[in-house]
């Protein structure tokens, strides 16, 4: 059996990590800056729970947000107490909810054996859902109508309270679906992701004695990344571990609330847009009264010229507590501010420092990051690098000129400019979703073969078309009149930058993404309106652009 010392738990670690490690009795907030060590602190806690306070392992409940960061902490407390960290539960808030709903899935009316449907399914069965409801496929887009539930869920709004809440027709409609999809799950027994905590927050609140039965299972609960809970997380956090969670109707005392272990940073919070809701960080220590909270500012990973700098800029939030990170590891390099005219003398001062690196100081280019806000704003960085030979590499995301979206709009322009290109053109035939299927195209295909015509001219004679249906030729015509309205623009001498934006209103292709709720189509907008500004330049100064030849890349 692995075991270790009350010294080894605490060894290398500063006087705050040791007060958040060996904390006993209320709630504890662990406000956790960037590079602070609390990984360290959540594994030597729960090391330490199971040496020195003798806790089983199987009352620790560890929750994280990715089976990554779960799966590490679970090998990290292994390496200190050996195979009792087997019986604890490191997992995510989904991962746990499942357990429990597969252990009282009776109370719930399901059969434990119940299936998980992931995006792909959900989406599958949301498009039978407005197929069968006879709503109009293209307002009525499945991602858009399941972000809207998916919200719903994470409030923990039910399809009737979520239909009692609609402020307009279309929510209305949503709500309408909400219903029919939650019938059709219960009838698969099936849950998608955000069913799986709704739905063990509704067990726990409908059922007091169950909610008690897992209290007195979890005597320590952790949770990592407190800044990014929802509502929902929220609220199951407060069924396992507030005082005020309900009156049993039997007469056996309640247990006492659990220790619980928060650890976050408000000032890391980023996913308001997934539902995260940063009041409940802020408030912590208003929802649980007695709460005492540890302040982790000594940062490992940077000098402390990087933490002046990310302190000044953090002390303009509003609302925040407040916390100034500092390390012993020196000032480190002075930072560097440069203010350009634009865009491009920015790209530009950033190839050369990068040349100066490389040549003066022996640095190499693959040992330096460039960081931006936006998808769209690499694509100035791209093309300065291409032009002068640097080696480059996107990390994490594609580059600007093969993303999707780019890749479409160009396709658009390249069928203006030669609409017998058959493979930009079957590209954008049904982008966006306009009715013309993969038996239309092939129907059309098959006609350019037969008469020896190209796929455009095909397009253009579609009535001829053997086996086409007439939705489908309707659809045709009206792509073909797009094309020829947008080829009249190019005709004209338009200029592309208004070319460009039009085909993109009338084509639908904006509305699209406008009309969407995934918050990518949010960044495909942004993607778009940077092209647009890239062919605006060019009508201003149409210098060359980057070279496509591999030998000059």
């Amino acid at each position: 059996m692995v075991s270790t010392t009350p010294t080894q738990q605490l060894q290398d670690l500063n006087d705050s990590q040791r007060q958040a490690v060996t904390h006993e009795g209320p709630p504890l907030l662990v406000i956790a800056g960037a590079g602070s060590g609390k990984t360290r602190v959540l594994t030597r806690r729960i090391a330490w729970l199971v040496e020195q306070r003798k806790v089983h392992p199987g009352s620790i409940l560890a929750i994280t947000f990715t089976n990554k960061a779960a799966a590490e902490m679970r090998e990290r407390v292994q390496e200190m107490i050996g195979n009792r960290a087997r019986l604890m539960w490191v997992a995510t808030f989904h991962s746990a909810c499942v357990r429990i709903l597969r252990q009282e899935a009776d109370k719930l009316d399901l059969k434990s054996s119940f299936t998980i449907y992931d995006a792909a399914d959900s989406k599958r069965l949301m498009t039978l859902v407005i197929r069968a409801l006879d709503l109009d496929p293209k307002r009525y887009q499945p991602n858009a109508v399941l972000n809207w539930i998916s919200n719903a869920k994470n409030q923990l709004r039910g399809p009737q309270a979520a239909r009692e809440a609609a402020v307009n027709a279309l929510e209305e409609a949503y709500a309408d679906c909400y219903v029919e999809y939650q019938r059709r799950l219960r009838q698969a027994n099936a849950m998608d992701f955000d069913d799986l905590i709704m739905s063990t927050v509704m067990l726990f609140r409908a059922n007091p004695q169950v909610r008690e039965l897992w209290r007195r299972r979890f005597r320590h609960v952790l949770v990592d990344e407190y800044q990014d809970t929802n509502h929902a997380q929220y609220a199951l956090i407060h069924e396992l571990c507030a005082d005020s969670a309900g009156v049993l109707e039997s007469a056996e005392p309640r247990v006492p609330a659990a220790e619980l272990v928060v650890v976050g940073d408000a000032d890391q919070s980023i996913y308001a847009f997934r539902g995260a809701n940063i009041a409940n960080i802020l408030d912590f220590e208003k929802d649980f009264p007695d709460a005492q909270v540890v302040m982790l500012e000594q940062n490992y990973r940077s000098t402390q010229n990087i933490l002046s700098a990310a302190n000044a800029v953090i002390g303009h939030n509003s609302g925040r507590k407040p916390k100034r990170l500092w390390t012993d590891a020196g000032a480190g390099s002075v930072l560097v501010g440069y203010v350009s005219e634009d865009e491009h003398g920015e790209a530009r001062f950033v190839a050369d420092e990068i040349d100066r690196l490389t040549d003066a100081e022996q640095v190499r280019p693959g040992e330096v990051a460039i960081f931006y806000r936006t998808n769209a704003q690499s694509r100035v960085f791209e093309e300065t690098f291409i032009r002068v030979g640097l080696p480059y590499r996107v990390v994490g995301g594609v580059r600007f000129y093969e993303r999707k979206e780019i890749k479409d709009a160009l396709a658009y322009l390249r069928i203006l400019a030669n609409p017998d290109d058959a493979v930009s053109m079957r590209r954008i035939l049904n982008v966006p979703k306009r009715g013309i299927g993969d038996r239309a195209d092939a129907c059309i295909e098959a006609l350019s073969q037969r008469d020896g015509i190209t796929f455009w001219d095909a397009l253009q004679q579609a009535d001829q078309a053997p086996g086409l249906a007439s939705r489908s030729l309707k659809a045709i015509n009206g792509f073909v009149a797009l094309v020829q309205r947008l080829q009249s623009m190019v005709a004209a001498d338009e200029r592309v930058d208004v070319v460009l934006e039009e085909l993109l209103v009338a084509s639908g292709y904006l509305a699209s993404l406008e009309d969407s709720e995934d918050p990518q189509d949010q960044t495909r907008l942004e993607n778009l309106a940077e092209l647009v500004a890239v062919a605006r330049e060019f009508v201003e100064d149409p210098q060359p652009g980057p070279s496509v030849d591999p030998d000059e890349t």
